[in-house]
Formats: structure tokens, C-alpha cells, sequence
């Protein structure tokens, strides 16, 4: 789309979780956890290129017990990037999961090692289906304090979809977990 600045994915994550609210390095770094895997390394670079870009700005707070903290805040050049990025369609998702992998070979382990693999991968999925209820929760009270209703213009609307997706994913694979735990203990026979 013509106008639109060369900037990659996470950029636009960061500009995502700005257009909501304003937030410290600290906290973007934290707020994209469940939406995409990125650490300090990649996202401080990020916000002195966006900054450069004129699509963020920031705010020096002064802390008495910790060093001072840099509060971002997107620009209206930024919202209007963000606002083209939007409308342009999505890549296919990339799937990265060592689970895969580790289930692709899961003849060359022992019974009780691969129960206990997919045992610790429902359980995992188990407590970030609790943290996304929890999430979806807040959501809700958030849209209900601004006096939001669940529409498309709402800025609560677009957290609503993405966390009911999480949650459908979760249960998705809670469930493909619980089935293939039945699968180990039924003896089911194995093509391999």
C-alpha cells in the first residue's frame, strides 16, 4: 500500500499495544508476550527506529528508587502507518513449535517420557487458558469503563477477538493433548 514505511511485524505489534494506551519499554515487552515471542533485545531497538520515524514519541519519568523509565506514546503519523498496515491482508502464520518436532519422533522415546511430554503441555495450556479467561475478564470491565459496546469501532472490540482466539486455540490443544494421552494408553496400534 503506497505511503506506507518499511517497518517489520513486531514494529507494528508495538504500535498496536500504543494505540490502546501509552506504555513503558517494560511493559510493551511484557503486553507482547502473548501475542508474539520478542525480547528487550529486539523490541529497545525497535522504539529508537519508531522514534526516528516520527511514529512514537516518548516521556522521561523520573523514579527516586529505580533509574528513570521512558514512557512511549504513539504519534499520529504512527496511528495513521498503523491504520494502512492494518487493511493490508496477513502472511499465512508461521508454526513454530518444538512439540512437533518432538512428536514426529515420538517412537524413538519411552512410554512414560512421552506421556510426561504431553502431560506438561496440558498442563501449560491449562494455566494460559486460566490467564487468558482472566485477560478476556479485564477486557470486558475495561469495555464496560469506557462504556464501550462490543462493536468493530469499540478499541476493546480487537482484544475481545484475539483473546476468544487464544482461548479457542488453548482448548484446541488441551483437548488434542487428552487424545493422545488416550492414544498412548489404549495401546492404539502405531503406523510406525
Amino acid at each position: 500500500m503506497e505511503g506506507i514505511r518499511v517497518v517489520n511485524t513486531l514494529s507494528y505489534g508495538l504500535l498496536t499495544l500504543l494505540s490502546a494506551s501509552s506504555l513503558s519499554g517494560y511493559e510493551l515487552t511484557q503486553n507482547i508476550k502473548p501475542l508474539w515471542r520478542a525480547g528487550h533485545s529486539q523490541i529497545y531497538p525497535l522504539l529508537v527506529t519508531m522514534e526516528q520515524l516520527g511514529y512514537i514519541t516518548h516521556e522521561r519519568v523520573e523514579q527516586a528508587d529505580k533509574p528513570d523509565k521512558k514512557i512511549y506514546t504513539i504519534t499520529g503519523q504512527g496511528l495513521d502507518q498503523l491504520r494502512q498496515w492494518v487493511e493490508i491482508p496477513a502472511e499465512p502464520p508461521a508454526v513454530r513449535d518444538e512439540l512437533h518436532f518432538k512428536l514426529y519422533s515420538l517412537w524413538l522415546s519411552k512410554p512414560a517420557e512421552a506421556k510426561a511430554l504431553l502431560l506438561k503441555r496440558k498442563e501449560f495450556c491449562q494455566s494460559e487458558l486460566e490467564r487468558y479467561h482472566l485477560l478476556l475478564a479485564n477486557n470486558e470491565a475495561l469495555c464496560a469503563e469506557r462504556g464501550e459496546a462490543r462493536e468493530l469501532e469499540a478499541t476493546t472490540f480487537g482484544r475481545y477477538l484475539l483473546l476468544s482466539k487464544r482461548i479457542m486455540e488453548t482448548e484446541t490443544s488441551i483437548r488434542f493433548c487428552t487424545w493422545a494421552l488416550e492414544q498412548l494408553e489404549s495401546g492404539a496400534e502405531r503406523p510406525f
